[in-house]
């Protein structure tokens, strides 16, 4: 790569990177300091859970998660809602500005001018860019390592990395897909628009699919949501498919990315 310009991607989002990376460590120690008042609140709670419909119990719990065992509040908690929208928002920022935003501010004539192919400097915007939602992940991750085994909350580390990183594929196909719209139209804006629609079609999508079962098979198949197993991922895992799925797609939109780019006339 390109030192100059994946190095001053990165540094462009330290400041970013910090701040981000210190908010999900603090809401992640958050509900971990509250698992064992959770925890002490034992059958009520439990009995609570149990009364509500099956169907409603899985689009939000997970299939056959005891949410008060240490992988069922982890997994409730951090992978159901917080680590998914903390990721996403950040991977869809990122990417929607790694290239329009060299344009609104009229610094895209002074990179092309450099010897780099716009290949090249897609690729290097882009994982520069994108890069930094796999270090959140990896802060919360040592969050969890370093003080949830002091409150109850022992679980796998290599099934939370695993959890993590499939999260973070999933902010990383999101943030592509709003790099691609934006370095095609030159708007952030609509690139960050558009990703974060489609995001928001498909949670909804991937809870229908667990409320109604003749949506079931369509959404599993298509939300990526549902590849990134859920709250219930630390008690069932990732599935293969899935995670196959994750790493596919990012791919396969800077690709496309790619191709947009290098075809579209930056000077009309």
């Amino acid at each position: 790569m390109h030192a100059d310009v994946f190095r001053r991607e990165l540094a462009d989002h330290r400041r970013a990177v910090l701040a981000w990376s210190a908010g999900a460590v603090l809401l992640s120690v958050m509900y971990i300091l509250l698992y064992p008042t959770i925890r002490s609140s034992g059958a009520g709670l439990q009995q609570l859970l149990d009364s509500m419909p099956k169907a409603l119990r899985s689009a939000f719990l997970g299939t056959g998660v005891d949410y008060l065992s240490p992988s069922g509040y982890l997994g409730t908690e951090l992978f159901s809602i917080l680590a998914p929208a903390l990721l996403l928002v950040m991977g869809i920022l990122a990417g929607s500005r790694a290239l329009a935003a060299e344009e609104r501010n009229g610094t895209i004539d002074l990179l092309l001018s450099t010897p780099i192919r716009r290949r090249r400097l897609a690729v290097e915007k882009a994982v520069g860019a994108l890069l930094p939602v796999f270090v959140i992940a990896a802060a919360i991750w040592v969050a969890v390592a370093a003080i949830g085994p002091s409150q109850g909350l022992a679980v796998s580390l290599g099934a939370l990395a695993v959890a993590l990183v499939a999260v973070a594929l999933l902010a990383a196909g999101f943030g592509t897909l709003a790099f691609l719209v934006a370095s095609a139209t030159g708007s952030s804006g609509v690139g960050g628009g558009i990703a974060a629609a489609l995001a928001v079609a498909m949670y909804v999508l991937n809870v229908f699919g667990a409320l109604v079962p003749a949506l079931r098979s369509f959404a599993n198949a298509v939300s990526p949501f549902h590849w990134v197993g859920g709250a219930g991922v630390l008690a069932n895992g990732v599935a293969w498919s899935g995670m196959l799925l994750l790493v596919a797609c990012p791919i396969i939109l800077l690709g496309v990315s790619i191709l947009v780019y290098e075809r579209r006339d930056l000077t009309a």
